[in-house]
């Protein structure tokens, strides 16, 4: 089997596209906001280390951040429970772009009501959101929005090299994807801070697009 051959059903290059959305999005959010909006992990050691420098707006900014994430995660994980469809697939990833539209257009054009809590919640929820519902490429589980369960997962895949088997593949380009996403947001917003950030805009009208050619065959 080629590297790049893998099984009909699983929409391998779309979980590509979300796991690159998923470094893309938590390395900006690092940068510009100082809080990840992917995983709890990384939040969970930042409050602490915001609570031990009695820093209270970061504590603050940082415990929303899992509040959304959590929220995310247990909407998306009952959507797909309830119902996984490709009619979901497709409102989840245009619900992902109207929530991030709704964060450019906080900081871009309503400076007034703009407050670095709602945008970082909305990034978040929007973050959970793909991490419930998002997770599984055929029948290779993927978490897009971070890395660390993927890589164990992938490094076991290698160990175990069951013949045939072709999560190996499909779990180290999911992380090598997310790995690329971070250095892409990362050089974008280091250099264009939220203007840069605005590339996601992009990447989700792509998942988008994409998304709209998945079919059941």
């Amino acid at each position: 089997m080629s590297l790049f051959q893998f099984e009909a059903n699983s929409h391998t290059p779309f979980f590509l596209l979300l796991a690159f959305i998923g470094g893309f999005v938590d390395a900006c959010s690092f940068v510009i906001f100082e809080v990840f909006t992917g995983h709890l992990t990384g939040n969970s050691i930042l409050s602490m280390v915001y609570l031990a420098k009695l820093d209270w707006p970061m504590l603050l900014l940082s415990a929303v951040s899992i509040c959304g994430f959590f929220l995310g995660t247990c909407l998306g994980s009952w959507q797909r429970l309830k119902n996984n469809s490709l009619r979901d697939y497709r409102f989840l990833i245009g619900l992902s772009f109207l929530l991030f539209t709704g964060v450019f257009a906080l900081y871009f054009f309503a400076h007034a009501v703009y407050s670095a809590n709602i945008v970082i919640f909305i990034i978040s929820l929007s973050m959970g959101l793909q991490n419930g519902f998002f997770n599984k490429a055929g029948t290779v589980g993927i978490h897009s929005t971070y890395v660390t369960g993927m890589t164990t997962s992938c490094i076991n895949a290698f160990l175990k090299n069951v013949q045939g088997d072709s999560s190996k593949k499909v779990l180290f380009l999911a992380v090598l994807s997310f790995i690329l996403g971070g250095l892409t947001g990362g050089v974008l917003s280091v250099n264009y801070q939220f203007l840069g950030f605005s590339f996601v805009l992009i990447l989700l009208a792509l998942a988008f697009v994409y998304s709209l050619t998945i079919n059941d065959r």
